[in-house]
């Protein structure tokens, strides 16, 4: 389990001699996670999305004790992360979107053996573990390939084989899929939730700006605005509490004027489109979320008159919809 606690960063809004001479050492600091608390079970895949300057960055480094808090606390399986770094590195895994982690003229095989013998691997061991993370990922062909030689796409796949080269209980992956074509992106996403998660346990911590992958890969969502969590919960959970408009989709016999006036008068409906279909009419309406009662009169006023209504489908907000509707809140992020 992660636990979070009133956790906060800042950074000097500008290095060098000269402000520290304009301000006689006393640079002014701009912070940019303000009091930041979370939990992360033991075994779920935690998502973490926001825009940029949001503070995704800043709160992954912290959990990987890449840097530390100004204040707050952090602990890792009960480890306090500030008093025990390293007891807390050895328990996770790192995917990172930065590529110069990794030496451009060794292999992508020697580069492994570098970060696994980090890892206090050698031996049988590590070479085993190279071989199974390498076939996971796609690159068994490609293990003795210089790092300089590889495309985008397959040097994010050796940063998802370095970081599952431990065995690591905690993983903490930063756009694991970013630049990795579709066909790799989708086995990484089922290597994330079906293996890694669900059948190995591991705990996944995915920091990702692909919204209609946390949707659907991740048990709950923290969703950031600058340096604070704006939303947390489970994708279903955020669509009903932030959807501006519910909308649906009702496939009658025929329509005419007086079924659109009726639909019109519930209250809450915003908009009503007809449109023909092939086994009758399809009314297109979008509701405010006031009420249960607002659907049942809806319902009501498309079956009255003798109209049949053949289907009565919810549509489901799209993800950018919420995460706009959560990120825009109060206005647009500097």
């Amino acid at each position: 389990m992660i636990v979070v606690d009133s956790l906060r960063k800042s950074f000097p809004i500008s290095y060098g001699i000269i402000p520290n001479i304009k301000y006689r050492g006393r640079i002014p600091r701009r912070e940019v996670l303000h009091g930041i608390s979370l939990t992360v079970k033991t075994g779920e895949l935690f998502g973490l999305l926001g825009p940029n300057g949001a503070g995704k960055t800043t709160l992954l480094k912290l959990l990987c004790t890449l840097t530390t808090p100004d204040g707050g606390t952090i602990t890792v399986d009960g480890i306090d992360a500030a008093k025990n770094p390293i007891a807390v590195k050895r328990r996770i895994g790192l995917c990172s979107s930065e590529e110069r982690s990794f030496y451009f003229r060794l292999t992508a095989r020697e580069n492994l053996e570098f970060f696994g013998s980090l890892a206090g691997l050698s031996g049988d061991a590590l070479r085993k573990r190279i071989e199974h993370v390498a076939e996971v990922v796609d690159l068994t062909d490609s293990l003795e390939t210089k790092f300089s030689g590889f495309s985008s796409g397959m040097r994010q796949r050796l940063t998802m084989a370095r970081a599952m080269l431990a065995d690591a209980p905690i993983l903490y992956l930063d756009e694991p899929t970013r630049a990795v074509d579709p066909v790799h992106a989708e086995e990484m996403r089922r290597l994330i939730r079906e293996e890694l998660v669900d059948r190995q346990g591991k705990t996944v911590i995915l920091a990702t700006n692909l919204l209609d992958e946390a949707w659907a890969l991740c048990d709950r969502l923290a969703i950031m605005r600058r340096g604070t969590i704006a939303a947390l919960g489970p994708p279903k959970e955020l669509d009903a509490s932030y959807a501006r408009l519910l909308k649906y989709q009702i496939i009658v016999d025929k329509s005419d004027e007086s079924l659109l006036q009726r639909v019109r008068a519930v209250p809450g409906v915003t908009t009503v489109v007809t449109s023909d279909v092939p086994n009758g009419v399809n009314v297109e309406v979008e509701i405010e979320p006031t009420s249960d009662r607002s659907i049942t009169e809806l319902l009501r006023a498309v079956s009255d008159n003798g109209i049949v209504v053949r289907s009565f489908t919810y549509d489901e907000p799209r993800p950018m919809e919420v995460f706009t509707d959560i990120t825009q809140a109060g206005g647009n992020d500097e």
